[in-house]
């Protein structure tokens, strides 16, 4: 029997609510499938046919003691999804360089590290922008993350001092207002098949779209040409991701990329009802893949599982 091991963290060691779905829908096929907290001591884990990255939300805080991790299961042979090489591009925000070299349109940024002299106000102000947000290159669920205050250039400067006593790079956003007014788009892929949506709100009086800040998610199907844009992100992101998701802002009918998350991003399968059935099925996939079948999912049996290559899963 195939038996893959979806990683988590600590605070999450049952993983997340959507990723139970998952879960749940893989134990009912019959596949042997189990959450394991990614810095638990003495895993072995060579006895997995793959490991699959979910809800792993602190990698962010121990970024070395992550990539050693990944490193260590690399070098055991362990299949990894999304692919570690993969991981470590997406895991500092500079790959949004490579992103706009491509032609994707990507929010205006300026990249500055703990070397330049920076003058916020006056970047703001040679870039015409109204206000700028400023973030690490490393983070995860808006961690450090801040809009400038017009009305303290002070306590820009010293916020700013502080990030890079922290971090050697910052990037520094144009702010878009499109955001409150209009939310932020999020777009689930599955093996570069577009999936699902939802439309991330930020709370009163706040920028950032994220459920933790008071933001607020809802379902929401967006306009074709959306899609179709979201759908170029993913054509031009490395290859063999298994599931990815691209964040982003709509301006003057152009989706502006925010983020592009390939690590451990929440893939909102609450919001459509065939979502966590196709990310089951595309983790199928790639177990059928690892086995050297054909890839891709036959009808259901007559026990409602899956026959993935002519095995059917729960044999």
């Amino acid at each position: 029997m195939r038996k893959i091991a979806l990683a988590t963290s600590q605070e999450y060691s049952e993983l997340s609510r959507d990723d139970k779905n998952v879960l749940n829908k893989l134990l009912d096929w019959g596949v042997d499938v189990e959450p394991i907290v990614w810095d638990t001591k003495d895993i072995a884990w060579n006895q997995y046919d793959a490991v699959f990255i979910r809800s792993c939300w602190d990698y962010h805080l121990r970024y070395d003691d992550f990539f050693k991790w990944i490193e260590r299961l690399a070098q055991r042979e362990v299949a990894i999804f999304n692919p570690p090489e993969t991981l470590r591009w997406n895991s500092t925000k500079t790959y949004l360089k490579e992103m706009a070299e491509k032609g994707v349109d990507v929010i205006p940024t300026v990249w500055k590290t703990r070397e330049d002299s920076i003058d916020l106000e006056q970047i703001i102000q040679e870039n015409s922008w109204e206000r700028a947000v400023v973030k690490p290159v490393v983070s995860a669920n808006a961690n450090e993350t801040w809009i400038s205050n017009a009305d303290s250039p002070e306590e820009n400067r010293q916020r700013i001092a502080a990030m890079f006593e922290k971090h050697g790079t910052i990037m520094i956003q144009k702010y878009l207002e499109q955001i409150v007014k209009r939310g932020e788009w999020a777009f689930i892929f599955f093996d570069n098949v577009y999936s699902h949506s939802v439309l991330k709100r930020p709370g009163q009086g706040d920028f950032r779209v994220q459920e933790d800040h008071g933001g607020a998610i809802r379902s929401k199907k967006p306009p074709r040409h959306l899609i179709e844009q979201a759908q170029k992100v993913i054509s031009q992101t490395p290859s063999g991701c298994l599931y990815a998701r691209v964040d982003g802002v709509e301006v003057n009918n152009k989706l502006w990329l925010m983020e592009l998350e390939l690590i451990e991003p929440s893939l909102y399968l609450k919001y459509h009802p065939k979502a966590p059935e196709r990310f089951a099925e595309a983790i199928l996939r790639r177990m059928n893949a690892l086995h050297s079948m054909e890839a891709q999912t036959r009808p259901l049996s007559a026990n409602g599982a899956p026959e993935i290559s002519g095995v059917q899963i729960g044999d």
